[in-house]
């Protein structure tokens, strides 16, 4: 594997934490994108479940909330941090490097109100982060966004670090513009 070899790093997302309580056996709502997951792994044969879940169990909890990378001019993670959470390990960091900084309320779609933590951010390490899909790579106060939602029809972004070069490829998905925030710009 490319992440035992060290030549490639990961970090989880929610998706990633929710498949990885059902692997483990919790209770999960099968939405949001697992319910295609779980149909294609109920559908192997038992002992290829097997060896999947346990690669993944231990890919997952191996794997550090966020890294620090670059004597720490580099931070990568899932849906981003804050200055003051960076380097540490507990239920508000896993919390906000999963899901944003949420506020508890919910929008009309349900899905969780967020504060624009990078509109604050004032830290000298390049954050690269996702969660949230939007049209173009979101770039503010070292902070970078590049989930440009492939998923959603959008486009796969990466950054070249050190060289900062943002490169995409366009999605062969259809582009469903409503699964794109938009955030308002002060």
């Amino acid at each position: 594997m490319v992440v035992k070899e060290k030549t490639a790093h990961y970090v989880p997302g929610n998706h990633c934490n929710k498949l990885y309580r059902f692997f483990i056996g919790n209770k999960v709502q099968i939405t949001h994108g697992l319910e295609t997951t779980v149909e294609e792994f109920q559908s192997l044969e038992k002992k290829v479940q097997r060896e999947i879940r346990n690669k993944f169990v231990a890919l997952y909890e191996s794997a550090p909330l966020h890294l620090i990378l670059d004597d720490k001019k580099l931070v990568i993670a899932h849906a981003g941090i804050r200055e003051d959470y960076i380097g540490k390990n507990n239920s508000r960091v896993k919390t906000f490097v999963l899901y944003g900084d949420i506020t508890g309320e919910k929008h009309p779609d349900g899905s969780p109100v967020r504060r624009d933590w990078a509109r604050n951010y004032q830290g000298k390490a390049v954050i690269v982060y996702g969660h949230t899909p939007v049209e173009e790579p979101r770039i503010v106060n070292n902070t970078y966004n590049i989930d440009t939602g492939c998923v959603f029809g959008g486009k796969l972004t990466a950054l070249r670090y050190p060289e900062m070069e943002l490169v995409s490829v366009p999605s062969s998905m259809p582009f469903t513009e409503e699964k794109f925030r938009k955030i308002d710009e002060e």
